[in-house]
Parts: structure tokens; C-alpha cells; sequence
């Protein structure tokens, strides 16, 4: 049991290393500070119509930070979807939570950097006026003292509380992973290991001890194991 407890933390410690590269959240970052330069071409007259609160945005608008940074327009995740992210990680937002919320799935849009999917003038507003409501609920509980490291704080912070999520949901596809690995290191440790019998048709393939790395990376792609008994037959594990 130890040594499985060993095992699930170790897959859960790269599976959030893994799904924080897969969310891109390190570049958003940097992909919101690339367009200070152009922000005055953002106006943001319309501020109360997308639920930024006034004693918020007047704080924000005189400190050091960028609206930008900040606040999310309509205007700028219609012409950049992937910033959704950005602004939906600021006001602590899970997708689910957002789905829930204003019935707007988020997912492909944030990962797509190649703009491929086009965000409706609605469901822009929409998301920015969530986000928004958020996000200065965010800067009135802070007394109007919050900073550039918090935000970022708030970005990671919201980010490791969806993969957590994620985790959750994936943990019974992680613990059966866990056990085959169990058992197959077992069975290599006992040399009974023989093949294993593909997902897909009746095909097997052989264990090779130089590849095992490899064939333990592609479990999804077996449905089983074979291992030689103690009369040299073959069964599986």
C-alpha cells in the first residue's frame, strides 16, 4: 500500500505538470503584457454595461497596473479567444464553473492559438461581463490594494484548482493505470512477464525488456497483460 501511495502521488505530481503545460497558463502572462503598447486602442466607455465595478476600475486606473491586466474587454477576446483564459483564471473561474454560469463552453477557444474558432459578439459580452463581475468582486474584497504578483498568484492559483479538478475526474483512470504498472513490474521482477494482449482485436506483443518503458507509456493500448505460470502456460494478469 505504500509503495501504490508512493506511485499515485508521483502520477498525480506529473499529471499536474503535465496539464499546466497543456493549459499554456505560463505564456497568458506574457500574451497580455505584448499588447500594452496597443491598449489605447481598447475603450472603455462602456465599463458598467460589461459589470466592472466603478470604485474597482478607478482604483485600478490610477495604480500601476494596466487595464488590460486587468479587466477583460469584449473587443480583445473577440480578436484573441485564447485570452479567455486569461481573464477566466483572474476572476478564479473554473471552465465548468463558466459553463455552468453562462452556459458558454471555453475549452476550445482557449486552446486554440491559431484563432480557428470565431467568439460571437455575444458570448463575448457575456464572458466579459462574468468575468468582470469577478474580478472587481475580487478588487472590493482586497480594499482596492491588490497587486501584480496577487493577480499572478490568483492566475496559478485558479489554475491548479481546475487541474485538481481534473485530477479528480481522471484519478480512476490514473489508479488503474497504477495497478497495471504494479502488476507488471511484479511480474517482470518475477520474469513471468510474456506479452500483452492489444485493446483493439485479438493481437498481442511481445514484452521486450529494452522497450518496456515505452510499452508502459502506451497502456491505453492494451486491455491486458499475459504472464507464464509456474507449468510455463500462459496467463494473464
Amino acid at each position: 500500500m505504500t509503495e501504490a501511495n508512493r506511485l499515485n502521488y508521483r502520477l498525480r505530481s506529473t499529471f499536474f505538470y503535465r496539464k499546466l503545460k497543456e493549459y499554456n497558463t505560463l505564456s497568458l502572462r506574457n500574451k497580455i503584457e505584448l499588447l500594452f503598447p496597443v491598449e489605447h486602442l481598447y475603450d472603455w466607455q462602456d465599463k458598467l454595461n460589461w459589470c466592472i465595478g466603478e470604485d474597482a476600475f478607478n482604483y485600478i486606473e490610477q495604480s500601476q497596473l494596466h487595464l488590460i491586466q486587468v479587466f477583460c474587454h469584449p473587443r480583445l477576446i473577440r480578436e484573441q479567444p485564447q485570452l479567455i483564459a486569461y481573464y477566466r483564471n483572474i476572476a478564479a473561474l473554473s471552465q465548468k464553473a463558466v459553463s455552468n454560469l453562462v452556459k458558454i463552453s471555453v475549452s476550445k477557444f482557449e486552446a486554440d492559438d491559431e484563432n480557428r474558432y470565431s467568439l460571437t459578439d455575444n458570448n463575448a459580452l457575456e464572458l466579459c461581463k462574468l468575468f468582470n463581475e469577478h474580478i472587481s468582486l475580487i478588487i472590493d474584497s482586497s480594499v482596492e490594494s491588490i497587486t501584480e504578483e496577487e493577480l499572478h498568484a490568483i492566475l496559478l492559483a485558479s489554475t491548479g484548482a481546475q487541474i485538481d479538478g481534473s485530477w479528480r475526474n481522471a484519478i480512476g483512470e490514473e489508479a488503474e493505470k497504477l495497478v497495471q504498472r504494479l502488476i507488471i513490474k511484479e511480474a517482470k521482477e518475477r520474469n513471468l512477464l510474456h506479452a500483452f494482449i492489444l485493446r483493439t482485436g485479438t493481437g498481442i506483443e511481445l514484452y521486450d525488456s529494452n522497450k518496456l518503458e515505452e510499452q508502459l507509456g502506451n497502456l491505453k493500448k492494451y486491455r491486458n497483460c499475459l504472464i507464464k505460470n509456474f507449468h510455463h502456460y500462459i496467463a494473464r494478469c
